[in-house]
This record gives C-alpha cells, sequence and structure tokens, in this order.
C-alpha cells in the first residue's frame, strides 16, 4: 500500500497545472458548442436533430452496457435486462419516429416543469417564500405552455439549448485563453 506522506492527493494547483497543459481541449468543446449554438438559432431543425441523435446513441450505449452487464454476471435481476431493453427501444424509437420522439421530448418537458412548479409553489407557501413562489408559478406556466402548444414549443427548446450552449462555448473559449496564457507563462512549472 502507497504511503499517503509520498504520494499526496493532487491538489488545486496540480489540477490547474494539468488542465493548463491541455487547453485545447476546452478551446474545441467551446468551439463545438458554439458551432451547435449557431445551427440551433439558424437551422433549428439541424439542431433537434442533432439533439434527439446525440440522445439516441447516449441511449443505445447506455442499453448495450446494462445488458452486458446482465448477461455476463456484472449486474443481476431482471430489472437490469428491462432496463437495457427499454434504453435500445428508446433509441430505436428515436431514430425511426424523430417527429414523434421530439413531440414526447416536449411534452416530457413541460410535465417536468409542471411537477418542479408545483412542488416550488407547496414549499414556498410552507416556507412564506416569495421569491420561490414565483419561481414555482413560472414553471408552471411554461410547462402548461408547453403541454399545450407543442409544436412552438419544441423550437422554443431548441432555442433554449442552442442559447445554453452559447453561453457554455463563450465560457470555455474564455477559460481555453486563460489557460493557454498560464501554459505559456515561464514561470509555469507543469
Amino acid at each position: 500500500m502507497p504511503d499517503p506522506l509520498q504520494h499526496p492527493v493532487p491538489g488545486p494547483v496540480h489540477l490547474i497545472r494539468l488542465a493548463a497543459r491541455h487547453w485545447w481541449l476546452f478551446a474545441l468543446r467551446g468551439v463545438a458548442a458554439l458551432l451547435f449554438a449557431a445551427l440551433a438559432v439558424l437551422v433549428p431543425q439541424m439542431g433537434l436533430a442533432l439533439m434527439l441523435g446525440f440522445l439516441a446513441a447516449w441511449l443505445a450505449v447506455e442499453g448495450l452496457a446494462t445488458l452486458w452487464k446482465a448477461a455476463t454476471g456484472h449486474a443481476h435481476g431482471l430489472w437490469f435486462w428491462l432496463d437495457g431493453l427499454l434504453s435500445l427501444g428508446a433509441a430505436a424509437f428515436l431514430l425511426l419516429a424523430p417527429a414523434q420522439s421530439a413531440l414526447g421530448l416536449v411534452i416530457v418537458t413541460g410535465a417536468w416543469s409542471i411537477a418542479s412548479g408545483a412542488i416550488r409553489l407547496v414549499l414556498a407557501f410552507r416556507l412564506a417564500n416569495v421569491l420561490l413562489g414565483v419561481l414555482g408559478a413560472i414553471a408552471v406556466f411554461f410547462g402548461c405552455w408547453l403541454v399545450l402548444n407543442p409544436e412552438p414549443g419544441l423550437l422554443a427548446l431548441v432555442w433554449l439549448v442552442g442559447l445554453q450552449a452559447l453561453f457554455m462555448g463563450a465560457v470555455l473559449l474564455g477559460l481555453a485563453w486563460r489557460l493557454r496564457k498560464l501554459a505559456q507563462d515561464p514561470h509555469h512549472h507543469g
């Protein structure tokens, strides 16, 4: 067993130096996020297709991994088989019925927003917190709007994800620029 005094856990300085050495990965992620943001805003159908494609790929990988665990004995029980098969079925549905999948995604998002908003409203009432109540009311309103108007809600959802990608891309590029400067600093030892 290694001596913890000989091999200390890496601290924040070590992690920053490691990140600085790989600043270009942050820049690459930032550029990818900005490209997706532009695609989502300028060609929302393509942005939606990418979102559904990534979701289908993730569900397929998750389903195959779960089934592999069940088949090799790393996970026991009928639930793992069911989980894997449902994940693969959902991935297939996303790929074979993209229009229905997209509308389903909007309705599920709307239902989640209604449920989380209702919980916030109850908590706001119990805690006598007006701000929490306002947030809950906005979430319920937004959720109801999505459920009642799934087609325009779909466009709004794609634009919201695109807006988030725009901000994330800008932050990642800013971070990459700072890490690059740190990596080029002659006093930086790493």
